[in-house]
Formats: C-alpha cells, sequence, structure tokens
C-alpha cells in the first residue's frame, strides 16, 4: 500500500464526512477464508452474506480450494464446495441467488497463476455462466477475482462475467475501472491495531482518507486482516467501510441483525433541573417523599440515556448516591414482584410474591402504613395497574399472574391516588374493574386532565386512555396534577414508575430503553424542581433490578448516538443506582438494602431518623 498516495489524499481534500447510511448482513458482510469454517458457504449462505470468499488452487487441471498448497485434498474442489451447492439454491429459488432477492457476491482469491487458472474457471463456468452474468441477468451472482490477478490490460480478454479486486497503486483507465468491483487492502498497511480500543488518531485519519478516496470514485472498500472484534467492526461501521471482513459468520451476523436495536441515536437534548445553590434550600423536616422506580435501569441504561442527552441527566444532579442490592428471597436474580415488594414493604419475598412474605402471609406496604398517619399516598405507573411495580404498593397475593385477584384490592386499598396505563379499559374485566371501585366510592377516569374535575376529598382513579399513543408519555404529563391533587397539611408519599424501560430490556431494545428512561428522567427533573420549591421534600429515585445486561460498546456525547449490546433478555443480580435530592437526602447514600428504603422512608415522615 502506497501511503505517501494517503497524505497526498489529504492535503488535496478528497477527504469528507462519511456518508450515513444502514448495515446489513446481505449489504456488508464478507466471510473472509469462508472455507476454513465448519460448513463452508452454507455457514455464511444461512446467514445470508453479502460476499462469500474462497481461495483456488489449479492443480493437474483441476480447481481445488484450500489455504495454503499443502492442505490440498482431492475431495475439496470449488464445483462441489461452492459451485454445485450454490446452483441448487438459485434453482430452488427461482433462479434468484437469496429467496428474497437479495445479491450475492462470490469472492474468488486465485492462488496460483493467474491467466491459467482464470481460463479453467472460464470453462468450468461456461455452462452455467448466465448465473453470474450480471449484465443480462439481475438475478446473477457477481464474480469478482482477486490474489493473482492479471494486469489491467487483460482484463478484456477475460469472460465480462469476471469483476476484478481494486488496488489503491494502480491506475486504471476508464474502460478498465468498469471492471473493478470494489477496493481491497490490508489493514496491515496503516494500522497495527490489535481490534481492542480505538485507532491511534494519525493512523484513523488515513485509513478514512483512504476509504474516503475510494468512494470518491464511486467504489466500495474492505480491509483484510483486520481484527475480528466487534470493537473493529464498529469502527469499520463509522469509517463507512462497506464490506466487514470476518472469520466468524455466525458472529458477525448476529451484531449485525441486532445493530437497530443495540444503537440508538438522539437528534436532541434538554437541559437538566439546575438545583437551588446551597443554603438557599433550608433544612426543615421530610414532609413529602416522591419515590421513583425505574424498572430494569441498571448503571448501563442510565449512563446510555446520559450519552444520547449529550452527557447529562437530572439524576446527575442529585446531591446523593449509592446502590441498592436487589436479590428476592429465593434467587440471585430478582423479579419486579419480589423487589416492589421489598421496596415496599421492607420485606425480602420470594419471586413472584406481591405483598406477602415468603410463606404467602400479607405484609402491610408503604401505602398502607402512611396511610394509617393521615399522609395522602399516590401510585402512578405507565405499566398496567396490575404490573408488578405499582401492584407491590397495594395489592397481597402469592402469584404475580393472579391479575383478577391482585385487581380486587384497589377496591380496599387506601391510596387516595391511582395513576396507570388505561388501554385495554373496553376489556370486559376493566370495565367491571370500574364498576365495583365506582360503587366503593372512588371516581374512575380516562384522562389525566380529568382528575382536576374530581374533587380533592374523593379517592381518585385515572386508567388513562392515551397510552394508545407511543409516543404519549404518562407519567410526564400526570406529574404536576398528581402533586397538587396530593399537597395536603399532613404530607404525601407518591410513587411513580417508569415501567417501560423493563421492555426495552426484555426485547433487547436499546431505543426504548433510552426513549423510556429520558422520559423517566424528565419526570425526576419535576420532582427535583417541586422539592426546591417547596422545601419540606424528598426525593428518591432508583431502580427495581436491571434488565437484559446491557453493555455500552460505543457512544458520542456530541451526537447522542449510542451502540450498546445486552447479554441477555431477563433480569440480572447486578445492584442499581440509588439517587436521593431535598429533604433528608443524606440518609440514602452507600451500599444499601431494598429493603431498607421503606422503613427509612416512614422513620423521617414520623420526624425520627434523617
Amino acid at each position: 500500500m502506497n501511503r505517501k498516495m494517503i497524505f497526498i489524499v489529504l492535503l488535496c481534500g478528497v477527504c469528507c464526512a462519511v456518508q450515513s447510511q444502514t448495515f446489513t448482513v446481505n449489504k456488508n458482510a464478507h466471510s473472509h477464508n469462508d472455507y476454513l469454517n465448519n460448513q463452508p458457504f452454507h455457514d455464511a449462505y444461512s446467514n445470508r452474506f453479502a460476499s462469500i470468499e474462497t481461495d483456488i488452487f489449479l492443480v493437474d487441471g483441476n480447481l481445488y480450494v484450500a489455504h495454503t498448497p499443502d492442505e490440498i485434498n482431492k475431495n475439496l474442489t470449488f464445483k462441489t464446495l461452492y459451485l454445485n451447492p450454490l446452483l441448487e439454491q438459485i434453482r430452488l429459488n427461482g433462479g434468484k441467488a437469496y429467496p428474497d432477492g437479495s445479491s450475492l457476491q462470490l469472492l474468488i482469491d486465485v492462488k496460483t497463476n493467474g491467466e491459467p487458472t482464470l481460463r479453467a474457471l472460464e470453462k468450468l463456468l461456461q455452462p452455467v455462466r448466465e448465473y453470474f452474468d450480471t449484465e443480462q441477468n439481475k438475478n446473477a451472482v457477481r464474480l469478482v477475482i482477486s490474489g493473482n490477478m492479471p494486469t489491467p490490460a487483460r482484463f478484456k480478454t477475460f469472460d465480462r462475467i469476471f469483476l476484478f479486486d481494486g488496488r489503491s497503486n494502480i491506475s486504471y483507465s476508464d474502460e478498465q475501472m468498469k471492471r473493478i468491483a470494489f477496493y481491497s487492502a490490508p489493514l496491515s498497511a496503516f494500522s497495527n491495531w490489535n481490534g481492542l480500543g480505538r485507532f491511534p488518531e494519525k493512523e484513523l485519519l488515513e485509513i478514512r482518507a483512504f476509504v474516503d478516496s475510494i468512494h470518491a470514485f464511486g467504489k466500495k472498500v474492505r480491509f483484510w486482516g483486520n481484527p475480528d472484534t466487534k470493537t473493529c467492526w464498529q469502527a469499520f461501521i463509522k469509517l463507512g467501510v462497506d464490506y466487514i471482513n470476518t472469520d466468524h459468520p455466525y458472529e458477525l451476523a448476529r451484531f449485525l441483525n441486532e445493530y437497530a436495536q443495540s444503537s440508538y441515536r438522539s437528534d436532541d437534548s434538554y437541559r437538566p433541573y439546575s438545583s437551588l445553590p446551597d443554603g438557599e434550600n433550608i433544612r426543615k423536616k421530610t414532609k413529602n417523599v416522591i419515590l421513583l422506580i425505574s424498572d430494569g435501569a441498571g448503571f448501563s441504561e442510565i449512563w446510555a440515556a446520559a450519552t444520547a442527552n449529550r452527557g447529562a441527566l437530572n439524576v446527575m444532579n442529585c446531591q446523593y448516591t449509592g446502590f441498592l442490592q436487589t436479590h428476592s428471597a429465593d434467587d440471585y436474580n430478582t423479579d419486579s414482584a419480589a423487589a416492589g415488594t421489598a421496596i415496599a414493604t421492607g420485606k425480602k419475598t420470594r419471586n413472584r410474591h406481591i405483598g406477602v412474605d415468603s410463606n404467602g402471609i400479607k405484609i402491610k406496604n408503604i401505602v398502607e402504613l402512611l396511610s394509617e398517619k393521615g399522609v395522602s399516598c399516590g401510585i402512578v405507573s405507565n405499566d398496567h395497574i396490575a404490573g408488578a411495580t405499582p401492584a407491590a404498593f397495594y395489592a397481597h397475593c402469592s402469584e404475580r399472574n393472579h391479575t383478577d385477584s391482585i385487581l380486587s384490592y384497589l377496591l380496599h386499598t387506601p391510596a387516595t391516588l391511582v395513576v396507570a396505563d388505561g388501554g385495554d379499559m373496553q376489556n370486559a374485566k376493566m370495565q367491571e374493574l370500574s364498576q365495583r371501585l365506582e360503587k366503593s366510592g372512588r371516581i374512575v377516569c380516562e384522562k389525566i386532565d380529568s382528575l382536576e374535575k374530581i374533587p380533592h376529598g374523593r379517592k381518585a382513579i385515572c386508567f388513562d386512555r392515551d397510552s394508545y399513543d407511543t409516543d404519549y408519555r404518562l407519567i410526564e404529563k400526570a406529574f404536576d396534577k398528581c402533586v397538587k391533587r396530593l399537597e395536603c397539611s399532613e404530607g404525601f408519599f407518591l410513587m411513580i414508575e417508569g415501567a417501560k424501560i423493563d421492555k426495552g430490556g426484555h426485547s433487547r431494545n436499546i431505543k426504548t430503553c433510552i426513549d423510556e428512561y429520558l422520559s423517566f428522567d424528565r419526570v425526576v427533573g419535576k420532582a427535583m424542581e417541586f422539592a426546591d420549591s417547596n422545601g419540606e421534600t424528598l426525593v428518591i429515585v432508583t431502580s427495581d433490578h436491571e434488565t437484559g445486561g446491557l453493555v455500552l460498546l460505543d457512544g458520542n456525547y456530541h451526537t447522542g448516538f449510542v451502540l450498546g449490546e445486552f447479554i441477555t433478555n431477563d433480569h440480572t443480580g447486578m445492584p442499581v443506582p440509588l439517587f436521593a435530592y431535598g429533604q433528608g437526602a443524606d440518609s440514602f447514600t452507600g451500599f444499601m438494602d431494598n429493603t431498607e428504603l421503606s422503613g427509612k422512608i416512614i422513620s423521617m415522615m414520623q420526624g425520627g431518623e434523617r
């Protein structure tokens, strides 16, 4: 590779911004040394690779597939390993390389003398050349010759079905350029990078200049000899490298197939709430507590959201931080039922249990205990009201799936306000429940705005119908109205759950995790602002557990881009962050168990522990 040429490209200003494009297996995946896989051709083909590479040797008139001459096996010919399986697939697909019509490229690396080997290949393909003639057949497989290629002047002497692998140190005429399929280069010509961390800046500039200069010719780019790591694949994507080289087709296929769900870019951001300067918020007793629970959000989910919001969140402005241990009574990994119960009652229980101990015996929750002291209590969630977390604050049941039993506790909860997703209000059982709630003296509405019309002396339940709209942010809209309704002389306790972050972890969709956490964090900002204006309010922010085992692979604080990978679609046993703000926040620091929260809150609201 001619490095001098690269610097000339830089000096001439050819280097330009990489165009945004979507990278997929059927457009960008290249199976390098494919014949070394457990199932040559089939491993890459079954994953719908855009490009498959094989080496060929001409020996005694036969074309063999091997890595070195010493490895030639007379049973492993190009015809048996690649040509026949490919033709069979084309037959099964009605003349197409892939059933969906996606294109396929076959890169043939010629290891023996170029011209004799290509003549033998021409002869072998002559009876079936129609399947490789891209000029006459839109579904044809594209053949690209690499390795020991003829000189550019000799291109025209070979069947036009043969295209060639370009080299940047060769000047091609306009006519010869028509036979160049793309350009390849060894990554070692630019860098000895091991695929971990990041390219050194100087080397990155050279690589970017090379890629951009080839794109300026309207051609695609491939590097070989690259580290076969996710970090390298992501670096190539950012550089706009068109074919991503791998010796591990299954791993690359999964990486690219999940890329849309694993990556996120924010188009805008919001400015977190700025707290009052020290001294302006005079310390008083803790009269009100707002507990915000982000279902499924661990530190990685929070930091992914922070990255998307240009490196800033409201929770980052909380004065005190810590961690909560989340395990249940019977498992290292808790579910939302056991975690919600631990937070609401101060007792560990088995997974799937709501508001009962490990033996199924009812435990009073914080809403019930505080209500006995005259504290107004509210339960707000953007999940269904029978969801495990909100249910833990009003119900008592040994099985989280016993929805009817759980919902029946709404008739008895002392909570003065309940708000949740009412998307299924047309369900007959929900309509029947609403009627029973009305008969018990509660007022049921289906719009957040309707809360303002309900007299303050009445218990209100809102099953919000607007949650059908995927862009609707229930907890953001509900916050001000709920706080206004709960304010009274005896103080209030308000639990707000951002439930849908958990759904992003279960579906391994980073966009859902980030969008939902950003919505949740905006509510955190509202709570912090209220705490400063009120002067007697404690804000606690935490999660019930982490979902998905999210690992952040890349990000950009300036563009809001995030790339992550989920190691599971289930809960993990990781501790979750704990943030506290306002009156008594200094009592919520360090490493705590989730069972400690409710006791501390009750004690502080009664004028005890601070």
